[in-house]
């Protein structure tokens, strides 16, 4: 009796590889162990004496991007764990040189950014970080007084001659080589706060503890929106000098796990926008490379043409959504992977830590949206419980109002007056479009189609757009429709080769 296939939108088999080659990389750190620890002990300045020590590998975390390995360091009376995580390489085969090193200068980029400018938001300390060249840096703090204070007076120079942002870290040109990037990080344990998600899926939301948590949301958001940023992109680490500076495309989470299934990059690392136009226009371009590159992009070729001709109609109406007032900026930093699993909270629901900085770039201010976590349910499921989200919504909404008074913001942008405009305009869903991984096919369907038409028979109608999408639009289609059947036989292989799935 042959077993029955998963049925998901997540490429499996990818994920299947991944999960295989992050638990190389896992044993590859293991047999590392030893050079870790002579590489921390060197960044922290630890005498002979003090002890470092990598823990079980048992004990070490991995997410969708990284390997978390865990350490504890005693030094003297005082023992504390320390997180040394490393990006995954891509894996065989992908074309992807310089991947790892754009993701961690660009996460690095974000966290000098928010210690100089949003002190009120709490984040781990970064003790140092490597790229895979093995080139090191370290915070001033673990350095002499004169280094400091040296340091400080450049910091001042940079300042007055309007020069990028110099950091507090240095280079350090006798650290042991590790072979990866990595990020030398504080261990936030529990006695700062627990993971939201751990107890926003299964309690019971009372008013006060909603209200504490969105409060802290608000001001995450308007923190990160204090100061207008001239251009689309992502702050990144300058490894030459040792400065900080908004030169990199905007690595969204979308793009890293695009371009982690394989798509081929659109984008090339040093593009930045100055207009919102050029912004949308690679942005769904990069959706179009997806759906070409990624096997499991389509069921069939019906399925096919209904997505060809979804990216097809988001490009037909982005003048209505793109603000003519504010497509050549001010553009404001915005997490694109804020979610309850990076939020750490307290009983009452305050907001002790985000922990994870990956992904915040200078966006349009029309994608500045109220999280649609915040009734427990999903993006796609909104439709049938839109008065619950929209009462929600405006909860949020007049909190946001209420903080934006204690904010002293670098800008007059009528940030929550746009919030509220674009969900009134349907702005928001064609944002999320834009944004999501795979929800803008049921986004537009559900929230953005009924604008123009209440003829529900009016998308069977725009099918035949999928033609003006390529002029190789057939043969595409047909080809997508061959991806998905091998993908299906490598699936249906992999499945009755007995191997562990990954969770979907």
């Amino acid at each position: 009796m042959s077993q029955e296939l998963p049925a998901t939108e997540i490429n499996i088999v990818h994920r299947h590889r991944y999960l295989v080659a992050a638990h190389r990389f896992k044993l590859k750190l293991w047999k590392k162990r030893d050079s870790i620890a002579a590489l921390i002990k060197y960044h922290l300045r630890l005498q002979a004496d003090d002890i470092c020590i990598v823990l079980p590998k048992e004990q070490w975390m991995n997410g969708c991007f990284n390997v978390c390995v865990h350490v504890e360091v005693t030094a003297g009376n005082s023992t504390r764990k320390l997180i040394f995580r490393c990006p995954v390489p891509p894996l065989a085969g992908q074309q992807a040189p310089g991947r790892n090193d754009e993701k961690l200068g660009c996460e690095v980029g974000t966290y000098i950014y928010m210690q100089q400018n949003c002190p009120d938001i709490r984040i781990p300390e970064l003790f140092a970080f490597g790229f895979t060249d093995d080139s090191s840096f370290v915070h001033v703090q673990q350095t002499p007084i004169y280094t400091r204070l040296w340091r400080k007076a450049w910091k001042w120079i940079y300042r007055c001659l309007g020069y990028p942002t110099l950091s507090d870290y240095i280079h350090e040109k006798a650290a042991p080589a590790v072979g990866t990037a990595y990020m030398l990080m504080e261990h936030i344990g529990p006695e700062t706060g627990k993971m939201l998600s751990n107890t926003l899926f299964n309690e019971s939301t009372d008013a006060a503890r909603r209200k504490n948590l969105f409060t802290g949301l608000a001001r995450t958001m308007l923190s990160l929106a204090r100061v207008p940023q001239q251009q689309i992109g992502s702050f990144r680490f300058n490894t030459l000098d040792c400065t900080i500076a908004l030169s990199n495309r905007p690595l969204t989470c979308t793009m890293a796990v695009f371009e982690q299934e394989g798509t081929t990059a659109t984008i090339p690392e040093d593009r930045t926008y100055q207009n919102t136009d050029s912004f949308v226009s690679d942005m769904l371009a990069m959706h179009d490379s997806r759906l070409i590159h990624n096997p499991h992009a389509v069921v069939d070729a019906d399925d096919a043409k209904d997505r060809i001709a979804i990216l097809s109609l988001l490009r037909v109406v982005n003048h209505f959504f793109v603000l003519p007032e504010r497509r050549s900026g001010p553009y404001f930093l915005q997490a694109t992977d804020m979610h309850a699993s990076n939020i750490l909270v307290d009983e009452e629901w305050n907001i002790t830590c985000i922990i994870d900085l990956e992904w915040i770039c200078a966006l349009p201010v029309e994608m500045m949206h109220v999280p649609t976590w915040i009734i427990k349910r999903s993006t796609e499921a909104i439709i049938d419980h839109y008065e619950e989200f929209d009462e929600a919504r405006m909860e949020f909404m007049s909190i946001m109002e209420q903080e934006m008074k204690h904010v002293k913001m670098e800008h007059e942008i009528p940030i929550t007056q746009i919030m509220k405009d674009s969900w009134e305009s349907k702005g928001m869903w064609y944002w999320l479009c834009i944004e999501a991984v795979n929800l803008w096919l049921f986004l537009f369907e559900d929230h953005i189609m009924p604008m123009f038409s209440s003829n529900k028979g009016l998308v069977s109608e725009l099918k035949q757009l999928f033609r003006f999408w390529h002029k190789g639009a057939n043969k595409i289609i047909k080809m997508k429709a061959a991806d998905e059947k091998r993908y299906q036989s490598e699936l249906r292989s992999l499945v009755e080769s007995g191997q562990t799935l990954p969770k979907i």
